[in-house]
Order: structure tokens, then C-alpha cells, then sequence
């Protein structure tokens, strides 16, 4: 609310109590749409989250995610760079939904990726290049998301499958 307020620029009561309005109805509507339980595995809680892990894990993200816009700006803007999809097919080692679903969408969020599906333990990512599903191969950005979720340190992606496209696409 703060954030939206800083970003308004309305300061008066009435834009702030329609700010307070609206961020108690969101509160009360998740509230009632948390307790709904789509997996099994969905029953952990927010208490598992490592905090301090967290925010660590955030402007990591965002520096990878920095790194990542420029891989593929470089590969767009370059035309002797090869773009070569990839379909990356791995099973994690994760403790909870929520964890594979931070690491999922950290996945998306990195330019160059995008978590196609996660069955069970199973994702399938596509990738345009080695260069951007190397970070899951191996295994920087899972075990981070682990460290988020858990204290314990072991090796997350296994049964790894690359499938590469014998497409390759034609620079302009």
C-alpha cells in the first residue's frame, strides 16, 4: 500500500482509505482462497520459507535475470550467434509445491527460458541457447531455491534430457 501510495502521488484520505479498502479485501478474499488445495504436496506453509535465505535470493535473481536480458539481446543484435532451441527435460529434489513453483517461475522470469510444465518432480523448460539453460544445468540457480526452502545442501536437478531443435533459425 505504501508502494501504491508513493506511486499515486495522492496523499489525501480519501485515496488512502481506498487504498486501506482494497488491500483488506484482498487480505480477506486469500484468505479464503488459501485454505483451497490444489496438490498434495501444497500443505506446507509460508513458515518453511528461510527469510533471510529469500532476500538474499532476490536481487540474485535479479542480477541473473539482468545477465540473462543481455545474453539474449546479444544473440538477437549479432548475427554470427547462433540461436539454438532446446527443450531441457530434469527432475528436481525439492521439499515442497512451493518450491518448485519459485523455481519455475525464477525459471520464466530469466530471459532466454520458459518453464513449459512441471509434472510432479518434472519440468520441461525451453531454452534459446546452451548459454540459457546452463544455470539450471548446473544446478546454480535450483540449489539456490533450495537453500530458500530447506538448510540442507544436495544436489537438485537429476535425469537431465536436452533435446536441441534441428531448427536453426536465420538472422535478418
Amino acid at each position: 500500500m505504501i508502494f501504491w501510495i508513493v506511486l499515486s502521488g495522492f496523499f489525501d484520505a480519501m485515496h488512502i482509505g481506498f487504498g486501506a479498502v482494497s488491500a483488506l479485501i484482498v487480505l480477506v478474499t486469500f484468505n479464503s482462497i488459501r485454505t483451497v488445495h490444489f496438490f498434495e504436496d501444497q500443505r506446507d506453509s509460508i513458515t518453511s520459507v528461510r527469510f533471510h535465505k529469500f532476500i538474499a535470493f532476490v536481487p540474485w535473481l535479479i542480477v541473473e535475470i539482468v545477465k540473462s536480458a543481455i545474453q539474449v539481446a546479444g544473440m538477437i543484435l549479432h548475427p554470427k550467434i547462433d540461436i539454438e532451441p532446446s527443450v531441457v527435460t530434469f527432475r528436481v529434489d525439492l521439499p515442497s509445491a512451493h518450491a518448485k513453483m519459485v523455481l519455475g517461475n525464477s525459471i520464466t522470469l530469466t530471459p532466454g527460458t520458459l518453464t513449459v510444465d512441471i509434472k510432479g518432480d518434472q519440468f520441461i523448460v525451453h531454452a534459446l541457447s546452451p548459454k540459457t539453460y546452463a544455470g539450471i544445468v548446473d544446478d546454480s540457480l535450483p540449489r539456490k531455491v533450495l537453500g530458500v526452502f530447506s538448510p540442507d545442501d544436495h544436489p537438485v536437478v537429476h535425469d537431465v534430457s536436452i533435446t536441441h531443435s534441428n531448427l536453426h533459425l536465420p538472422k535478418l
